[in-house]
């Protein structure tokens, strides 16, 4: 836990302006070698600071009890505490606040702490005023400034202001029929704008389609459509010219509520470059039986150009988020793999998994943590099945699959129980502060005989589902194959 307790230049190190006008009034207060008194100084302090301000009382047990708690710090912390006592707290925030009052009690000076509270949908940093003072009756009270230094907001705008890539959430205004009338821009950093060609417009609460030139195209928009009604991320490619010059983006779409989270990254300059290697390729080829020094020349090019074919094959093959195979990679390998099995007689087995209420990880923490939470569980699925002879792939938003070759229904079963098992003793991290527990349904089916992939994958989804309706975090196992699916 991060935390700084300091007793002097209080006034220098604050950022809240309040804290030294209060510190002036306490040291008013003060009589040389006497404590100050609390009525006196509640009196000065409440009208104009009342609602950050917190008093509480020692309890005798080394506890402390809230006896105000001000309207400013219910608004921020969700509830107020008036009543409570101390210790309700998370018990490391409770200690070192504990900590600091008897400081401030014993020593009988002001001390300035900042300390880091994490919460379910926010992080900030608070600092405080400590204040020891004494009632009439001689009851030692405890006088406290706290303010939030610091919100997860803050932090959001300086990543969006920060970020290289374009940021746009777009919120969907319907109609009484449903139909989408405007795509409103909600969010919108700076470099969002530059790279949609309009570097001194506001974007915000524009239409999105008119202000976002890749967004005019039909079939762009229809992949956006089809991301919001599947809920399910996109990623593609556009291109547009503004005053002569054409950029190439490539926009990642994501489900937002009713709405979408667009990521623009140029690369324009790849673009380029690609075209202009073919290009230098293929003048290359042309002389490459004139001189040796033209065919090293090519030679290397051919080589540049293989290692960016790699990768971009590397890329097409792959999820971008997990690093797993894409549906449609894992559908090009697991036919090779039926084939291969048909081939020399062998098992082979389909595990479809799927995260059990994974909306309410989106809903609950964001988008970022359901993210976090698949990026976790797909190491979780590497770990287990790392191995030539699996094929490990992401299908999209939480759903997985795994072909076992080698293996029959019950080693596949034996499988999809460690994954089960696996998911009961640890959590996911999502952050540094927060891990999550999740539990998956899964499907498995065994091939037959001539079966192919489509009616694998189908009896396989069917056990998966029969999985869901009995309660979720189950073992599907799917029915064998009719003869007719299987011919």
């Amino acid at each position: 836990m991060y935390y700084e307790v300091h007793s002097e230049n209080i006034a220098a190190r604050a950022h809240a302006p309040e804290i030294a006008q209060i510190l002036r009034r306490f040291v008013l207060h003060r009589n040389e070698n006497e404590a100050v008194a609390y009525e006196a100084l509640a009196a000065t302090l409440l009208p104009d600071f009342g609602d950050d301000l917190m008093i509480l009382e020692p309890t005798g047990d080394g506890d402390y009890r809230w006896l105000h708690f001000g309207r400013e710090i219910v608004r921020y912390s969700g509830a107020t505490r008036l009543g409570q006592r101390l210790s309700g707290m998370r018990e490391r925030v409770a200690r070192f606040t504990i900590d600091s009052f008897d400081q401030a009690l014993a020593q009988d000076r002001p001390l300035y702490t900042v300390h880091r509270s994490t919460q379910a949908v926010r992080v900030a940093l608070w600092e405080r005023l400590v204040l020891p003072t004494v009632t009439r009756d001689g009851r030692r009270f405890i006088v406290a400034f706290s303010r939030p230094l610091q919100f997860r907001e803050d932090l959001l705008n300086a990543v969006l202001e920060s970020s290289p890539s374009g940021i746009v959430a777009l919120r969907f205004i319907r109609d009484a029929a449903n139909r989408i009338e405007q795509a409103v821009v909600v969010t919108a950093n700076q470099r969002a704008a530059e790279l949609s060609g309009r570097p001194d417009v506001n974007l915000l609460d524009t239409d999105g389609r008119e202000t976002l030139p890749f967004l005019h195209e039909p079939s762009i928009w229809r992949r956006c459509l089809y991301a919001i009604d599947l809920q399910r991320p996109d990623m593609l490619e556009a291109s547009f010219t503004h005053n002569g010059a054409t950029t190439w983006l490539r926009v990642a779409i994501a489900p937002l509520g009713d709405g979408l989270l667009l990521t623009l990254t140029d690369i324009t300059d790849l673009t380029v470059a690609n075209q202009t290697l073919q290009m230098r390729a293929a003048t290359l080829a042309l002389e490459i039986g004139r001189e040796r020094a033209t065919r090293r020349a090519l030679s290397e090019e051919i080589g540049l150009r293989e290692e960016r074919e790699n990768e971009l094959r590397r890329l097409a093959e792959t999820d971008p988020l997990t690093a797993l195979l894409n549906r449609r990679s894992f559908t090009e390998k697991a036919n090779a793999a039926i084939a291969a099995s048909e081939a020399a007689g062998t098992e082979l087995a389909l595990i479809i998994v799927d995260l059990d209420h994974f909306k309410q990880v989106n809903d609950t923490y964001g988008h970022p943590a359901g993210d976090a939470v698949i990026r976790a569980f797909a190491d979780l699925l590497l770990g287990q099945f790392r191995n030539e002879r699996n094929l490990v792939g992401r299908f999209g938003g939480e759903e997985f699959g795994i072909l076992l070759q080698g293996s029959d229904l019950a080693s596949a079963a034996a499988s999809a129980r460690q994954i089960q098992g696996a998911l009961l003793t640890r959590s996911m991290p999502v952050s540094e502060t927060l891990a999550l527990r999740v539990t998956a349904s899964l499907g498995i089916a065994a091939r037959q005989p001539s079966e192919t992939l489509a009616s694998l994958t189908a009896r396989a989804d069917q056990a998966l589902y029969r999985a869901k309706n009995e309660g979720r975090n189950r073992l599907g196992l799917a029915d064998p194959a009719p003869v007719a699916a299987a011919a």
